[in-house]
């Protein structure tokens, strides 16, 4: 009974005699994500099927850039695509799996991370930043824990530190190794230096798109510097449940390092995050600087 209620879950498509389906580890509007294994060289791999039944014409051209975008990146850093198939009923994108999924999802089990911590994870979301901005001259315009996946730590010796979390004085493994960036449906390669078009979470969307100005690659610095405020307290910089508050606190830059939650970190992470969440595009960090920031 079991078998049969899992065979009902799982999307029935001519292709997927190629794939041995494991499980469904997420689903949103129009898209669910299967971890399955290849048959043929049974290698690991995340199935993104999106399903075109009442799909959007903007949903499916995301759909599309997506993997256009995807099929040019090649990064330790970004998520890579192995396969892309397009049937009657799905997209589906054959993606690296990251077995731990959503960053997000480990900090809410550990509320915080200690500085060496959140400093092994944001540097490798910055150097993916860095290949996206320098290399590519693509904006992710969507950066947030939602969208960053992990991997346990390699247990080859030499190849990767875990390094140790510390909480209430109790040190333990924090279980992080390689970072990756995903979610390229709102990506966007840039030609003009600068673009208008809406896109983002209101969380860590920078203030000139919420003022509807022309904006460019700092758009990812602001993210970021949220990124990096939020694993390092474990709430985010700006936040208000009334949605036009929360954009109105942002176009602002309206935040703090309240205490007692700040009061232990240093004062190079409180000068990095303000470097960061500059409303003034002009002023803010590039990715360059903010690798060359002496908290890095």
């Amino acid at each position: 009974m079991a078998h049969q209620a899992q065979a009902q879950a799982q999307p029935k498509t001519y292709f997927l005699n190629r794939y041995d389906l494991q499980e469904k580890m997420g689903e949103g509007g129009f898209s669910s994500v299967y971890r399955a294994v290849e048959v043929r060289t049974q290698r690991p791999v995340a199935l993104k099927m999106v399903s075109k039944r009442n799909i959007s014409s903007t949903q499916r051209d995301n759909v599309l850039k997506e993997t256009a975008l995807l099929r040019r990146l090649d990064h330790p850093n970004i998520v890579k695509m192995y396969n892309f198939h397009d049937t009657p009923q799905h997209y589906t994108l054959v993606l690296e799996l990251m077995s731990q999924g959503e960053l997000f999802n480990k900090l809410v089990k550990d509320v915080y991370f200690s500085e060496p911590v959140a400093r092994h994870v944001v540097i490798q979301i910055a150097i993916g930043i860095q290949y996206l901005h320098e290399v590519q001259g693509i904006v992710h315009r969507d950066i947030k824990l939602e969208n960053l996946l992990y991997e346990a730590p390699s247990t080859k010796p030499g190849e990767q530190l875990d390094y140790s979390q510390v909480d209430a004085g109790v040190t333990y493994a924090c279980g992080i190794g390689n970072i990756k960036i995903a979610d390229f449906g709102l990506s966007k390669v840039i030609f003009d230096k600068s673009t208008r078009t809406p896109c983002g979470t209101v969380g860590y969307t920078a203030p000139e798109i919420l003022n509807d100005e022309r904006y460019d690659k700092g758009v990812d610095i602001w993210a970021l510097g949220c990124v990096l405020y939020t694993v390092l307290c474990g709430f985010p910089p700006f936040y208000d449940e009334d949605q036009k508050a929360l954009a109105e606190k942002v176009a602002r830059g309206e935040f703090k390092f309240l205490s007692p939650w700040w009061d232990p970190i240093s004062f190079e992470a409180k000068d990095l995050v303000t470097r960061c969440l500059e409303v003034d595009p002009a002023k803010r960090y590039s990715i360059d600087a903010f690798l060359n920031h002496p908290w890095c």
